[in-house]
């Protein structure tokens, strides 16, 4: 059964009928007019010797209609027409974002050498624009241009050309900040302007403007007034430079000691070069330090060149060699001037101004003391030398100074746990040779003892070192034919001569093994140390001795350091966790096979000793 309702009882019963509902919902959108300005028909903000009057109007018409990651237009011209490289270039860009307008041009062909680009912004003075707007364009209504809008609400726009000198000078840094790119653009509402409105614009600006291909900043070669500025050289320094010197040794020389004289502030660079005057004046030495800002010098004065980085790195390799024949001078006053001639690649190469200097304070006149009257200056230019040698392959490409160098962390490791050794007032006697290695592994030992207190050890399982000599019986199978089939492993590891051997012949080595327990924590950090493992160093190893959770016996053979064995108990058996030789070096079944023998004959040996004891 049904009922055919009157047109005011549909209307009144709307909200039960789902169907006359959608209907009267989509008749309604329909009469809905959408406004056709609902961000605001502003004043064209780019010039019109730029853009066209109506194309800009077209733009703003446009934009409005848009959603809000679409409200963008570019302005394209045709460039390189009829050549391969033919091609629309943007030379202006107007978009909508966060109620703000924003604008951004490349001057016409005939004002080019006016300014560099112009900008320009536009707001409503409404609630929500105080609310959304960046603060220093709400905050610039002083600055702008009025204009009354629609139902009486006002729009205020503002428009600068940038020129050369604005970028250039100091007033004008503010303009590397760019002007044409709205706040948070980055977020994913102004992702899309950012990429194919903002970026092309930049783009076009790039190819108008000198700029080097390999600084992030726009405008950083126009910023460049001469080549201490494209040499990245701090103000605080060229602003005792003579600019007509140039970039050369004797400049830094009289630049330092102005510097000084003055002395209101500090420079490390200038504070080096004035206290090594005496070394980097003399003409051998003068002449490598200007031969690399020379390379500075070239690469500024090419027409060709857009790469800072060749500038700069002249500069910075001249001060890494200042640093470090400063950091040599500073412990090592009387060292002979030709050893930085003989040594500059090392200086040149080896980064010793990571060994802070700013650690040789006071508290540390013991350390410079020690260094003087123990390690000859020879010994540490070997030093040097070796440890470039051996980090030949694995030397970094540093692109701070164009080459590959190294960072030497051993020996400042080493210098910094010599300065805690002295800190706590203790002694420390000398190496008995200058080699990193066993420099570094010898007071890495002593600086562990110092934050590690001496604790005993139990030897429940060798009280007493127990020595084993081993033979080892090798017959030897040889022919005429064949005269080298044989197994001689044992032999070959312990370095025995080969002779000429005859068939069936046996050969009888002894391997003389010794096997104790570490009788302290110290004993143990030193076995660490002869053997270049953790063991002394790990404090774990140490603490589950004192809690009897395993054995750690040291093995010797020949009388020397050799294997590192932790060993277990359960259910009356003792097995070995792990066993390593000298830096952890695995065992070959050989050495293996003859531990175990060795090891067994010690344990007979101490099952006699507590038979008998």
């Amino acid at each position: 059964m049904q009922f055919k309702l009157p047109s005011n009882l549909q209307t009144e019963l709307l909200p039960y009928d789902p169907t006359l509902k959608v209907l009267a919902r989509q008749a309604k959108a329909k009469t809905t007019k959408k406004a056709k300005y609902p961000l605001g028909n502003i004043p064209h903000l780019i010039p019109h010797n730029v853009v066209r009057e109506s194309d800009q109007q077209a733009a703003i018409d446009h934009i409005n209609q848009q959603s809000a990651p679409n409200r963008y237009r570019i302005f394209t011209t045709p460039v390189d027409v009829a050549t391969p490289q033919a091609r629309l270039k943007v030379i202006a860009i107007l978009y909508h974002y966060e109620q703000v307008w924003y604008a951004a041009w490349l001057p016409p062909k005939k004002e080019a050498d006016q300014y560099v680009y112009g900008h320009a912004y536009a707001f409503k003075n409404t609630a929500a624009a105080a609310k959304t707007a960046p603060h220093h364009i709400w905050a610039s209504k002083d600055k702008c241009i009025e204009h009354e809008g629609g139902r009486g609400v006002q729009t205020f726009t503002y428009s600068m050309n940038i020129t050369k000198g604005d970028i250039e000078s100091s007033e004008g840094s503010g303009w590397r900040a760019y002007q044409w790119q709205a706040s948070s653009l980055h977020c994913q509402k102004g992702r899309e302007i950012l990429e194919h409105c903002v970026r092309p614009y930049e783009a076009s600006l790039r190819e108008d403007l000198p700029t080097w291909s390999d600084s992030r900043g726009l405008f950083d070669r126009i910023r460049c007034k001469n080549i201490f500025d494209a040499a990245n050289i701090p103000k605080l320094m060229t602003e005792f430079m003579d600019p007509k010197l140039g970039l050369t040794v004797d400049n830094f020389v009289s630049a330092a000691e102005k510097f000084n004289v003055r002395a209101t502030s500090t420079s490390s660079t200038y504070c080096a070069i004035q206290s090594i005057e005496h070394i980097i004046t003399k003409p051998a030495i003068k002449k490598l330090l200007q031969a690399e800002l020379d390379h500075a010098n070239t690469a500024y004065n090419d027409p060709n060149n857009t790469e800072r980085k060749l500038i700069t790195q002249g500069f910075n390799t001249f001060v890494q060699v200042i640093n470090s024949i400063e950091w040599i001078n500073n412990i090592w006053p009387e060292c002979p001037l030709d050893y930085y001639q003989t040594y500059y690649k090392e200086l040149r190469y080896i980064k010793l101004n990571q060994i802070h200097t700013s650690d040789f304070n006071s508290n540390s006149n013991d350390f410079i003391d020690w260094l003087l009257n123990n390690m000859p200056v020879a010994s540490m230019f070997t030093m040097l030398r070796k440890y470039l040698e051996q980090q030949e392959n694995t030397r970094y490409h540093d692109s701070e100074v164009g080459y590959s160098r190294v960072s030497f962390y051993e020996l400042n490791d080493t210098f910094s746990m010599i300065i805690r050794i002295f800190a706590h007032g203790k002694e420390l006697a000398p190496p008995k040779r200058w080699r990193i290695d066993e420099f570094h592994d010898y007071v890495q030992a002593e600086s562990w003892k110092i934050q590690n207190p001496n604790e005993s050890l139990p030897q429940d399982l060798f009280p007493e070192p127990i020595k084993i000599a081993l033979e080892v019986d090798n017959t030897i199978y040889a022919t005429p034919e064949n005269p080298q089939t044989y197994s001689l492993d044992t032999r070959l590891n312990y370095g025995r001569p080969i002779q000429e051997l005859i068939s069936g012949h046996v050969v009888t080595n002894v391997i003389n093994y010794t096997f104790f327990q570490p009788v302290d924590t110290h004993q143990l950090a030193m076995w660490g140390q002869a053997v270049r493992n953790c063991v002394g160093s790990a404090s774990h190893y140490a603490s589950d001795i004192k809690k009897r959770k395993h054995f750690i016996v040291l093995c010797m053979i020949d009388g020397k350091p050799t294997f590192t064995i932790q060993l277990v108990v359960d259910m009356g058996l003792m097995s070995v966790k792990q066993i390593a030789g000298v830096a952890n070096q695995r065992l070959t079944d050989v050495q293996k096979e003859q531990y175990s023998n060795a090891f067994k004959l010690a344990l007979r040996e101490r099952e006699f000793q507590l038979e008998f004891a």
